[in-house]
């Protein structure tokens, strides 16, 4: 019995020592993450995050959230001295990690991931003095921010993976021949011809989805005046609101901000964030929209995502609806 208990443990050594190896090309078991949505762990002195160097890097990550009826930070930050940094602080989900010192031979920045835990974004700068850090984080401000949330939305992409509702993605599959990854909590609200409302609704909140198709014609009904106007005309036929001859709409005193992308496979893509209202009525919100023309050439395909949550934060409720709607694929 000893014996086996020996050759047990050495087999295990073997095992956790080889594992470790390079020559395998095998990773290291991580611990999940820790932390809430957006949440950002700045390692950085107490003094240095209160002048104006830190305040450059808060600026960025505390910056405004786009087309929320009220403010909402794009990240909540928590500082950190590096003294305080233990393990347990190393398993944030986003980590900002700053070293400013004479020493340093070249202000640079490195965005990495898995450093001490999965799925962990990691930021590592490297500054010679304050000037050099403030020139440095303004300089990548869009790729910082970007950084964070492409990973969130990721993450929240992988929470909803294997919980699908089955009927909705076999009917949007059906019905427009693409696949969206709509979570199983979902239901379909209402379905014509050329229109789907799917929603989530508790008594605090709704989120909602409306997957609309038109004929394509060319590349200006891509314009944001085009596009909002097409949204607007489904809307009114297809969107009541509570009270007689109220529909929804778009707000048209915001500013809708238009995103385009083409991916490496030559998808093109235009992505809109803004808000909506209830024309005859008081209700509103923010809503995001992605636009695509179909396989064949022949229409476009607008995924359309709302929320509605009266006293409620919506940053992460928008985002939530942003991951769901950018699964979609052909």
């Amino acid at each position: 019995m000893k014996k086996i208990a020996i050759v047990f443990v050495v087999a295990l050594l073997t095992v956790l020592t080889s594992c470790n190896t390079e020559s395998n090309k095998e990773r290291i078991i991580l611990t999940n993450i820790s932390g809430e949505l957006n949440d950002v762990l700045v390692v950085m002195q107490q003094s240095t995050w209160d002048s104006e160097t830190g305040k450059s890097l808060k600026k960025i990550l505390q910056s405004e959230y786009y087309a929320l009826p009220q403010y909402e930070p794009s990240f909540k930050a928590i500082q950190i001295d590096r003294s305080g940094f233990t393990n347990m602080f190393q398993l944030y989900r986003n980590i900002v990690d700053v070293n400013i010192s004479e020493k340093v031979k070249t202000s640079k920045i490195w965005f990495g991931n898995d450093v001490y835990a999965r799925p962990q974004s990691y930021l590592k700068i490297d500054a010679k003095n304050g000037i050099e850090f403030i020139a440095l984080v303004e300089k990548n401000a869009d790729k910082i921010k970007a950084f964070f949330k492409d990973a969130e939305i990721a993450r929240l992409q992988n929470t909803y993976k294997n919980r699908f509702n089955e009927d909705i993605l076999k009917h949007i599959k059906k019905k427009f021949d693409v696949r969206v990854e709509i979570p199983a909590n979902y239901k379909l609200e209402t379905d014509s011809n050329n229109f789907s409302w799917i929603s989530f609704e508790t008594p605090q909140i709704s989120q909602g989805i409306f997957i609309y198709e038109y004929n394509y014609t060319d590349t200006s009904q891509f314009s944001v005046e085009n596009l909002i106007k097409t949204r607007n005309e489904f809307l009114k036929e297809y969107v009541p609101g509570p009270r007689k001859n109220s529909f929804m709409t778009t707000e048209p005193e915001f500013p809708v901000r238009k995103t385009t992308n083409i991916d490496s496979s030559g998808f093109y893509s235009v992505f809109l964030e803004g808000l909506w209202k209830v024309q005859g009525d008081f209700m509103g919100g923010p809503f995001i929209s992605y636009s695509f023309v179909n396989k064949s050439q022949t229409s476009i395909i607008c995924i359309d995502a709302y929320v509605y949550g009266p006293k409620k934060d919506k940053r992460n409720l928008i985002m939530q609806l942003e991951a769901i709607i950018k699964t979609v694929r052909y």
